[in-house]
């Protein structure tokens, strides 16, 4: 281990080098990691040399969180990242999420709709025939 304080990285490739070198400081190999966590080792290897924009996929936040317990290095480490980039891909991913989700409900309320028509059409068709029945079985027994 390096340091026994915690260290706040807000820079995706400084945290990676210091992930490589623990994990060659504790003789680990990549493919030892990856198989354990389950985890692509390109993935781990983008990790480790920066290459991955891990504000738009949050799937890879909690990849970086096991790849940093794995290596027990959670008591020297973590990950911030910035208040406005989140905020500002959040607005985006909203937008896409609100459209998508229209449809679906759009779709669902003709279908509700169309079925109570169909139950109303039944009952009230069904309804004349009972009257008719009782005012013809009513006049047959006068």
């Amino acid at each position: 281990m390096i340091k026994s304080e915690l260290k706040t990285y807000t820079n995706l490739k400084d945290l990676g080098s210091f992930l490589k070198k623990n994990r060659r400081l504790q003789n680990i190999k990549l493919e030892q990691v990856s198989k354990l966590l389950l985890i692509k080792k390109e993935i781990l290897s983008k990790f480790e040399n920066g290459e991955i924009n891990i504000e738009k996929k949050s799937y890879l936040k909690g990849f970086l969180n096991s790849y940093i317990k794995f290596l027990k290095l959670e008591n020297l480490c973590e990950y911030k990242i910035s208040q406005t980039k989140k905020v500002s891909n959040l607005k985006k991913s909203n937008l896409q999420l609100e459209s998508s989700g229209l449809k679906k409900n759009k779709y669902s309320s003709i279908i509700i709709l169309l079925s109570l028509i169909a139950v109303s059409l039944i009952y009230l068709l069904w309804n004349k025939k009972t009257y008719l029945n009782l005012y013809f079985i009513g006049t047959h027994l006068n």
